[in-house]
Formats: structure tokens, C-alpha cells, sequence
């Protein structure tokens, strides 16, 4: 027999006279598509109050249709908005005690304006809060905020049960080669496997914050990317790509030229054809100089799921590990000796009920060998998954191993440090993986020989010429898009171009070619003279690399260089 107290069967009894459930103001919404009525899934639903400000706002079902309950009396509207549609909004309506309201809204397939986006190096000024009709950051902003939008509904929502791979690295300062990891997993229901710190204290006390003698590094998570103080203490720009991958970048930094606490740049990375949002990638701005670095940031991948909502199945973040060391003057330094990458993977999501909104399970892998041109094993080339953020380096017997992919055709790019750093990247080379199997790959650097000669492929050049290609970069070793370059010498009056142009205005004696770098700061010239003395030099925006001179004896294919201009 069970036994209650009295305030308790006190309030039974209030609650069996009280009419509130009848009482309760609702909102009922089916949002379709203009192809036929097909029900929108996924499509972000708000309340809006007279002001067209949001009350709050919830995801489309598998019906397409949203639930507002508990609506306050009041005058509202309600808007809908989908990647790739144009936004509806109903009329106003009132809300009256007691009422339920049904609205139906129709999405109309909207043109996505991205699919063939070039973006120069200078992308124009950087807009904070991009609006207005017409902007190019405006229009890419629109739809990555609908992305973000869909995700911080998700996280708010309600708890799903996620089957999640955790993982702590140690990486080497210089090659990035994985020194040690640790991996632990664990499952259970929780609002968002990835969370950070709210927008208020990251934009007040900053993404990196003191703990101790120690540093806690945050995350952008969609909820801060789409907050008032992170809007109002940030501007955006259009990003060009850096691969040939298509993405279309909306880049953003922090206003102000001084700030006392530290904050992220990054960019936003868009598919082209679908608009919608692929990842985040970041770097951490305003740190002690010693602690800075490109290699500290961060990456966040979003992805849809089949019921329309939007989860983090991928995430990481690399944070310096700094160590002291004595000067012949005495002074103690600090220094970063080391790098901790820790992230996350989502094997499996699923509902409260059982069923699976996406299985990530580990099923096959690709594994290998990397070789110089000789056939040598080569270490610390980075081999990674395109797509993927998984990337691990070749160990002393050239050996690597990919792990924790499904089944299907993969792209594996493989990166040289010395290759890259004069702006050549391989293609990449395709793999099926099968579930349960390991696929092998054997994959040969080329030598620089092998560059200039694929780079230069199909273009005529004059006998007793050699080819000359390499990099433009800054100061702090990124691509220079668009520098001119040009190479000249003594004495020589013609030689093969490929796509070059003859540098005008030279005196009788001399010739040479000008050509600009690529998105990959890289150039060619497909035919300079062997033997004579070279002059090579860059320039971009008034700006200049030392001049470089040198000579290609005829023994040679030729040669690759990098030229750094100082003031980028």
C-alpha cells in the first residue's frame, strides 16, 4: 500500500480542478515544398513577436510540421527557412486564451546563388552582421546560418544517445608527426556531444582562459557562432579556396586592431551545389607571442542527419605545450615544445526510442607504405583522408594506417613538407574500403625532377632549356595569390614559355619571362636557359622578395625555389 502526505494529496487535488491544459495557447505549422506539397524536413521554424524578433523556434518532423505550445496571448507571425529555399513567413495572426492556431507555409526552391563563386585573394573590406540584398557575404552568410540555426535547435532539443570515440595526441613541433595517443569511448544520452562555454564569458574573458598554471581552450560551437556578442565583436569576408575541393569559404575575424583577451579567426566552408554547411576551421588570435602558432586551432564538421536535425560528428582542438629554456644571456624563455591535439568522433546517434539517426561505426581502414622516388621508406609525409580531418604521418619504415571508415571510394592525399613548402601537393589517389578489410596503398613521392616535368607537361621548350618552378609565400609561410614573378638573365635571347609572358621593357642584352602564382602560390616557367645566372623576384600590392640568383646546369631537369615576401 502506498502512503502519501498531505501537501501532496493537496496539490492532487488542486491539479484535478485547475483547467490549464484547456487553457493552453498553440500553434500548429506544416511547411511543404513547391514541388507537389513534400513535406519539409528539417526546416527551421520561429515564432516571431510583432518586432520580428524570434520567441523561439524549433525544426520541422518528418510530416514537416512544427509544435508551439504554451504561446503567450499576443500578436506573432511564423517564418520558415531551409538550405536552398527562400524564406516564407505567414500574415500576422492574434493569440487568444485558449486558442490553437494551424498556418501552413510553402517553400519555394530557391536558386543556390554559390555554384560557381571565384573568390580573388582579396575577397573586399570585412562586413560585420552581413546583410543587404544583393551582398555576396550576405547571401553565403544566410545559408550557413541556417545550418548553425538547425544545430543549436538540435543541441537544445533534447538528449539523443551517442556512441562517441574520444582521443588525445601528442604531436612533434616541427613535422606534426603523432608522437602518442590515447583513445577512450563511451556512450550514453546527452544534449550535444560537443559544447562550449557561453558566447558572454568567451567574448569577456576570451576562447583561451587561464586555469591554475594551465590554459582551457574552447570551441566555437553553433550556438556562440550565431550569438549577438559574437556577431557584434566579429566581421566576415569571402574566403578564397585553397584546393581544388570547390568550397566556397566565408571567412571571419575579430574587429578592432587590440583586444586583452584571446579570440578566433576562421572560416566557414560551404558546399558549392547543396549551400550547406561542411566545417569550421580556426585559429586562436591575440595570444602571448610565444604561444602563437597556425598549428593552434581548431576544426568543427557539421553534418544533417535523415530526420532534418543537425549534429557535431567530428571535432578537434591543438593547443601548444610550452616548456622554459635558459639563454646564454640568462633570460628564461618560453617555447612551444610540443603540441596536445585532443577531438572527438561520433560513432553512432540515436533517438530516445532506439532508432538510429546515423551509423558511424568503424568498419575498414586503408593502410600502406610511403617511398621516395628511389623506392626509400619516408617518413613524416602527412597522409589523410580528403573530406576528413583524419590525417596521420608515415613512421621511419614509411608505414601509416587510416582507420574508422565505412564502406566506399576514398580520396588519400599525401603531403611532403618540402613539396608542399614550394607549393606542390600530388593528386590524390582513390581507395575502396570494404567493411572489415584494410585496403593497401604504396605511394611514390616524386622527386623534384618528376614535378618539373608534370608541371610542364605538353609545352614545347628550346633545346638547352631547363625548367623552373616553386612557391610565393609570406612571412609566416602562407601562399601569395597572384604575385607576379619574374625571372631574368644575361645574354640569352629566346627560350621556351609554357603559359608565361616575355617581360617587356628589358635593354638589348637581357631576357626573361613574368607569370603569376596560382591559388597554391605556385608558379612555372617552362624554359629558362641552362647555364646563364638567373634573377628571380616577386611581387604583390608594392611588395617585393629579396631577389634570388642562381644557375641550372644542363645536367639537371631543372630546379624549385621558394621566394618570401616579407610584407604579406
Amino acid at each position: 500500500m502506498m502512503h502519501f502526505s498531505r501537501p501532496l494529496l493537496a496539490l492532487v487535488a488542486a491539479l484535478l480542478v485547475a483547467p490549464a491544459a484547456a487553457s493552453a495557447q498553440t500553434i500548429l505549422v506544416r511547411v511543404v515544398g513547391d514541388d507537389g506539397g513534400r513535406p519539409m524536413v528539417g526546416a527551421v521554424t520561429s515564432l516571431l513577436n510583432t518586432s520580428g524578433q524570434m520567441v523561439t523556434n524549433t525544426l520541422t518532423d518528418e510530416r514537416g510540421r512544427a509544435l508551439f505550445i504554451d504561446v503567450p496571448l499576443g500578436t506573432f507571425s511564423v517564418q520558415a527557412e531551409m538550405i536552398g529555399k527562400a524564406t516564407a513567413r505567414t500574415e500576422a495572426f492574434e493569440i487568444t486564451a485558449g486558442s490553437t492556431v494551424s498556418r501552413d507555409l510553402m517553400l519555394e526552391s530557391s536558386a543556390i546563388i554559390l555554384e560557381g563563386i571565384e573568390v580573388s585573394a582579396d575577397a573586399g573590406r570585412c562586413q560585420v552582421r552581413p546583410g543587404g540584398e544583393g551582398l555576396l557575404v550576405a547571401d553565403v552568410w544566410a545559408e550557413a546560418r541556417k545550418a548553425l540555426a538547425a544545430a543549436s535547435i538540435t543541441d537544445q532539443g533534447g538528449a539523443y544517445r551517442y556512441e562517441l570515440m574520444s582521443y588525445d595526441r601528442q604531436l612533434d613541433r616541427q613535422s606534426g608527426t603523432v608522437l602518442s595517443e590515447e583513445q577512450t569511448r563511451r556512450e550514453g544520452y546527452m544534449t550535444t556531444p560537443f559544447e562550449s562555454r557561453p558566447a558572454e564569458d568567451l567574448i569577456e574573458n576570451g576562447f583561451v582562459q587561464p586555469e591554475g598554471r594551465d590554459f582551457l581552450y574552447y570551441a566555437p560551437d553553433a550556438s556562440v557562432l550565431l550569438s549577438d556578442p559574437f556577431l557584434d565583436s566579429h566581421c566576415f569576408k569571402m574566403v578564397a579556396a585553397r584546393n581544388d575541393d570547390g568550397l566556397v569559404g566565408l571567412g571571419f575575424e575579430p574587429t578592432g586592431d587590440e583586444k586583452s583577451v584571446p579570440d578566433i579567426q576562421g572560416t566557414m566552408w560551404l558546399d558549392p551545389q547543396t549551400a550547406e554547411l561542411q566545417w569550421l576551421e580556426y585559429q586562436y588570435t591575440y595570444l602571448d607571442e610565444e604561444m602563437t602558432s597556425e598549428m593552434v586551432g581548431g576544426r568543427v564538421d557539421f553534418e544533417k542527419m535523415p530526420n532534418g536535425t543537425w549534429i557535431v560528428p567530428e571535432w578537434w582542438i591543438r593547443m601548444p605545450i610550452m616548456e622554459n629554456q635558459t639563454g646564454f644571456d640568462r633570460r628564461v624563455r618560453s617555447y612551444i615544445a610540443q603540441y596536445h591535439q585532443t577531438g572527438g568522433l561520433v560513432l553512432e546517434v540515436r533517438e530516445a526510442g532506439g532508432r538510429s539517426l546515423g551509423q558511424r561505426a568503424e568498419t575498414g581502414g586503408i593502410e600502406g607504405v610511403v617511398r621516395d622516388s628511389l623506392g626509400v621508406p619516408q617518413r613524416g609525409v602527412r597522409v589523410g583522408v580528403v573530406g576528413s580531418n583524419q590525417e596521420v604521418y608515415s613512421n621511419a619504415e614509411g608505414a601509416f594506417s587510416i582507420t574508422g571508415l565505412t564502406d566506399g571510394r576514398y580520396q588519400v592525399r599525401f603531403v611532403d613538407t618540402q613539396l608542399e613548402a614550394m607549393g606542390y601537393i600530388p593528386n590524390p589517389v582513390e581507395r575502396d574500403v570494404i567493411r572489415g578489410e584494410m585496403a593497401l596503398l604504396e605511394f611514390f613521392t616524386p622527386s623534384i625532377g618528376d614535378v618539373l616535368i608534370e608541371a610542364c607537361e605538353g609545352v614545347e621548350r628550346e633545346r638547352g632549356s631547363v625548367l623552373l618552378a616553386g612557391a610565393v609565400v609570406d612571412a609566416r609561410d602562407r601562399p601569395v595569390v597572384n604575385a607576379e614573378v619574374q625571372v631574368v638573365w644575361e645574354g640569352f635571347s629566346t627560350a621556351g614559355g609554357g603559359n608565361v609572358e616575355r617581360v617587356q621593357d628589358l635593354t638589348g642584352s637581357t631576357s626573361g619571362f613574368s607569370t603569376t602564382s596560382n591559388q597554391s602560390g605556385f608558379f612555372k616557367f617552362c624554359g629558362v636557359p641552362a647555364g646563364a645566372r638567373l634573377q628571380i623576384q616577386a611581387s604583390v600590392d608594392n611588395n617585393r622578395s629579396d631577389e634570388v640568383e642562381f644557375m641550372i646546369p644542363s645536367t639537371q631537369t631543372g630546379r624549385m625555389t621558394v621566394l618570401t615576401i616579407e610584407g604579406r
